[in-house]
């Protein structure tokens, strides 16, 4: 079919607000964890205060769980010293991490069972029973250990963030996480680095993508060469198969238009888990004109 064919690679450029301090990102109903020789642990506790239950951001979580048989657990309290995530090589700097994939690492901690690793597959990334949440869904699967109480399955069917908590202190649309991660590296550079001058409306490398898109699509806004853009399409008489530059730490959505003017959109879908590149196939209508975009954003933020 000889199809009169644009495709646009477009990203959604919206600012994320800001879970307040002490909101939990999980429901009522959806915050249990299940552990054979613990039983249930609640990880919206309403303790110490009302809201002081598990917050999941953008790298790493906090906030406090509740077990009747060993009471508190302590997922960090929010302030990695690098700002990012925590270093977990002392008590002072201690908690769970997010990689922005969802995997769960690092440590917890409960005064009367001592250290949960959540880290204990860090050697083997693939390890299916690997701690983590789901980015579209929310839903936790795999496990945490600790040596004095066994695994603890995540897994429960009743633990669910239903969103991440992205801060955002300068109000230019851009994670102050991701921004500190474009000076310090993916973990830090081990004191607290300043936000960058990334901005909503500049462009530092002059690739024609704003910092913000950048931000959205996980790409460096540094380096010229990298971008979301389209890689490859293959056209079909009643669907299209596109791949597109992409990351596991964020969705996209296919847009189709036989105008411009009318998109359909498909439901987000998640990144290729280990790849940098997404391939997808797009049904669409069988006229001659077909226009589509990509649109990428972040996981479980509030829209």
């Amino acid at each position: 079919m000889n199809a009169s064919l644009r495709l646009l690679t477009t990203l959604l450029a919206l600012t994320a607000a800001p879970l307040r301090a002490g909101s939990s990102t999980l429901g009522e109903g959806d915050s249990y964890a299940w552990a054979a020789n613990l039983g249930w642990l609640e990880l919206i506790p309403h303790r110490p205060a009302p809201g002081d239950g598990v917050i999941v951001a953008d790298t790493h979580l906090s906030g406090f769980a509740w077990s009747d048989s060993t009471g508190w657990i302590n997922f960090g309290d929010g302030t990695p010293v690098n700002s990012l995530r925590y270093g977990n090589v002392d008590g002072s700097d201690s908690g769970v991490n997010q990689d922005g994939a969802g995997n769960l690492s690092g440590l917890a901690w409960s005064a009367n069972l001592g250290w949960i690793n959540f880290g204990w597959w860090t050697a083997n990334p693939s390890d299916a029973n690997r701690p983590r949440f789901d980015l579209y869904s929310g839903a936790f699967t795999g496990y945490a250990w600790c040596a004095n109480a066994g695994w603890i399955s995540l897994g429960s069917g009743l633990l669910k963030t239903d969103s991440v908590c992205v801060p955002d202190s300068d109000h230019d649309g851009i994670s102050d996480t991701w921004e500190y991660g474009q000076t310090s590296g993916a973990n830090g550079g081990g004191s607290r680095p300043e936000l960058t001058t990334l901005t909503a409306t500049g462009d530092a490398d002059g690739d024609g993508t704003s910092d913000v898109n950048e931000y959205l699509a996980g790409t460096n806004p540094f380096a010229a060469d990298s971008l979301l853009q389209l890689l490859d399409y293959q056209p079909g008489k009643s669907s299209s198969i596109l791949t597109w530059t992409s990351s596991p730490a964020r969705v996209y959505r296919i847009g189709y238009s036989t105008d411009l003017q009318r998109w359909s959109w498909s439901s987000y879908l998640p990144g290729t888990e280990g790849a940098a590149e997404t391939t997808r196939s797009q049904p669409h209508s069988l006229s001659v004109r077909r226009f589509f975009q990509v649109q990428a954003d972040i996981p479980l933020r509030k829209r």
